[in-house]
């Protein structure tokens, strides 16, 4: 089972937070946020992300695993990283 690792997914966070502007909610919070999906495939250890609404298309609809978190702009990018990392690896688990 290869994950993601906890730098690849750190630097995407680090790179999505530099996307956020002032309007962006993607929850009723009332700090700007992104809402990341990364999708993963354990078969071979593949994966891929996306921004915004996961429903339908883009870069992780086609893997069978996701794991999703909001990211803000004081996010904890490790942090954030190894939260996927758990939801991915418990989906295996099932």
């Amino acid at each position: 089972m290869k994950l993601p690792t906890i730098r690849e997914l750190s630097a995407l966070i680090r790179d999505v937070k530099t996307d956020i502007c002032d309007e962006y909610r993607e929850t009723k919070d009332s700090l700007p946020n992104i809402s990341l999906t990364v999708g993963w495939n354990d078969q071979g250890g593949s994966w891929g992300f996306q921004t915004g609404d996961n429903s339908f298309t883009g870069g992780a609809y086609h893997f069978p695993h996701w794991g999703v978190v909001n990211v803000y702009r004081r996010s904890d990018s490790r942090e954030l990283a190894r939260e996927i990392r758990a939801q991915l690896a418990e989906l295996v688990i099932y």
